[in-house]
């Protein structure tokens, strides 16, 4: 009996928190969104009135990448990590909708997917395809491949550069059997049949936040266009390369979180690919 009222204690507490996260997902890429679309307002719409667009478009998206993270249980309930293919295609539409809003742009005017080192961008009304090299993913890249083997079978099946160590994984925010860079995904080689799923999940869930950090991106347009139009070099350095803020704004806030006693991104990468709560420390 206490044991049932303690379950059923602990699934109200999870549905709980999911209802909070569904509506910071939401709630937090509108307002990004938002303030993005008065930062880069091209027409002679009132600021509230651009915000109020740009805030709808957020949140939008913000809703499927709710989505999106909450797919990332699939790799565990499926014991298949080819899941996390759905979950990140499904994440990105929804932070391509964020970014696009933000940059006062179509909500479907430009659709970005993070594929290995590469940034796609794909632009439906052009039928347009872009390539660029995605920096932040070699820096992701030298932290969970360093000292630890590639494996070619499981980086095709789910879309992730994956590496397996027998030690542990270290970087600026810690370190553990496990961790998820930006487009890489490196475990121990001793975890092994729902730990080890269970784990992917949860590191697929934490490259998804990486991607939600769209914001500095948007935020940096105009700075970018600036720069473009004063120096050719950076100008033609970007049609190859893709900069993105998401790393600078991600490791900030990791870190401030890192320094609380309940760290959210961990709660939340927990909750969405695990269905359980991630209790503080």
């Amino acid at each position: 009996m206490t044991l049932s009222l303690k379950a059923n204690s602990q699934n109200s507490e999870f549905k709980n928190q999911r209802a909070e996260l569904a509506i910071f997902n939401v709630g937090m890429n509108g307002l990004v969104a938002g303030l993005g679309s008065v930062i880069n307002k091209k027409g002679g719409d009132a600021n509230f009135k651009t915000f109020l667009n740009g805030f709808y478009k957020g949140a939008i998206g913000g809703g499927i990448s709710h989505i999106g993270l909450s797919m990332t249980n699939l790799v565990f309930q499926q014991k298949n990590i080819a899941y996390a293919w759905p979950a990140r295609i499904v994440n990105s539409l929804g932070s391509s909708i964020v970014q696009n809003a933000a940059q006062d742009m179509g909500m479907f005017e430009r659709l970005h997917f993070n594929l290995y080192i590469t940034r796609l961008e794909y632009f439906p009304l052009k039928r347009k395809l872009k390539a660029r090299l995605f920096v932040s993913s070699l820096f992701g890249l030298r932290i969970v491949g360093r000292g630890a083997r590639f494996d070619l079978g499981k980086t095709l099946k789910s879309g992730i550069l994956f590496f397996e160590s027998d030690g542990r994984f270290s970087s600026s925010l810690g370190s553990g059997k496990a961790t998820g860079q930006v487009s890489s995904i490196g475990m121990s080689s001793r975890l092994e049949g729902d730990e080890f799923y269970d784990t992917y999940a949860e590191e697929v869930a934490h490259i998804l936040q990486y991607d939600r950090k769209v914001g500095g991106n948007a935020y940096l347009t105009k700075f970018d266009a600036n720069l473009k139009t004063s120096s050719n070099f950076y100008k033609s350095l970007s049609k190859y390369i893709y900069f993105d803020m998401n790393g600078p704004v991600f490791w900030l806030a990791y870190s401030f979180e890192d320094a609380t006693r309940c760290n959210f991104f961990e709660q939340e990468a927990v909750n969405y690919a695990n269905r359980r709560l991630d209790f503080c420390n």
